[in-house]
């Protein structure tokens, strides 16, 4: 690696494909089209963990792909990753904890103990900048909930709506079968109506059967969250993500979904379709686990590279051991990374498709 003489900011490898600049942002661009270049942070300096710290959940969504057996995060699982944080947050500049399940807020105390040992962290090391977000189903996100997970730096938040009340109920459903969207939506508005320094991302879940059904609950966010800044918006089609429910899922192929999406984005942002609000799928995104700095952390101390692939052996890399440390699976994590030594975009977006092994 030589630095570039005509930018000292960057980085240069052999392969003029690819460069990182002096904060660890990594940039691989198509050689087909220099339009479009793939983006993330891969430096060491740059940590980002997803934890389960349950893999229970509260909700069986039909198109789900979880098996829901592993349980509740141990005290000597949480021990470890406190050793594990400790020992890289003198080297780091970024930490990043993303919480995920299972439902993470049936475990809220093990989110809000490892989030305040992180915080504990940064104050002692100045160096460190530390944030945390959580993919949660919101029916236990209420506002003393909001409050104090942004007290320990918990402020991002992706949130899934399916549609208007009749269509969400009838596919998030609670585990005792009753429906969720009336209180998933009073906990949105208590937090509208606060100041809390979130970031909440709603993700609206269409499929074949319904992307023609969402104009009410488009109507609704229009008048509700539209108006403030704090509220981001994607349109997701439903897909086959491994549930025993597969089957009786509707796949739009991808020049359908792509054309429900604008016309979904439409209807929500009218002329203003290029507002900060909108967050399209990026052609430039990097799959988490195509990086070298991202690992999850399952419930039961497995460490693994993908969330979705949660029951594929080969998605097991390692396991986190008392003192923090990690000990590998020979073989399985370089797979994983292998977009970035081909610069394959495809690989890099998703590399558990073709994954060897």
């Amino acid at each position: 690696m030589l630095t570039s003489e005509k930018n000292p900011g960057f980085v240069s490898f052999a392969n003029e494909k690819i460069s990182i600049d002096t904060v660890g942002k990594t940039i691989v661009k198509n050689g087909a089209n220099k339009n479009l270049s793939k983006i993330a942070k891969t430096s060491n300096k740059h940590f980002e963990l997803i934890i389960m710290p349950t893999e229970k959940c509260n909700f069986r969504c039909t198109y789900c792909y979880e098996d829901f057996t592993a349980g509740r995060m141990k005290p000597e699982i949480i021990s470890a990753i406190k050793k594990l944080l400790k020992r890289r947050a003198g080297d780091l500049e970024t930490l990043h904890i993303s919480w995920f399940g299972g439902e993470p807020l049936v475990a809220k105390n093990i989110v809000l103990e490892i989030s305040e040992y992180s915080k504990h962290l940064a104050s002692q090391n100045p160096q460190l900048s530390y944030s945390g977000g959580m993919t949660t189903n919101a029916y236990l996100l209420d506002y003393q909930t909001a409050k104090a997970l942004a007290n320990v730096g918990v402020k991002r938040y992706q949130i899934s709506l399916d549609g208007p009340r009749e269509i969400h109920n009838k596919s998030r459903l609670r585990a005792d079968g009753k429906g969720t969207y009336d209180k998933i939506w009073s906990n949105l508005l208590a937090i509208r109506d606060s100041s809390l320094p979130v970031s909440i991302l709603l993700r609206i879940h269409f499929s074949a059967d319904t992307f023609q059904l969402l104009d009410p609950l488009i109507e609704d966010i229009k008048k509700e969250f539209l108006p403030d800044p704090r509220f981001l918006f994607v349109f997701k089609a439903i897909g086959r993500w491994g549930g025993e429910n597969d089957n009786a899922i509707k796949v739009l192929s991808l020049k359908k979904k792509e054309q429900a999406v604008q016309s979904l984005q439409t209807k929500l942002f009218g002329e203003n379709i290029d507002s900060p609000q909108n967050l399209p799928d990026p052609e430039n995104y990097v799959c988490y686990a195509s990086r070298s700095n991202s690992l999850v952390i399952r419930s039961n101390g497995d460490v693994a590279k993908c969330t979705v692939a949660l029951y594929d052996d080969r998605n097991k890399v390692a396991t986190l051991q008392p003192d923090g440390t990690l000990k590998l699976i020979p073989g399985r994590i370089a797979p994983w990374l292998r977009g970035m030594e081909t610069l394959d975009f495809d690989t890099l977006g998703c590399p558990l498709v073709k994954l060897p092994g």
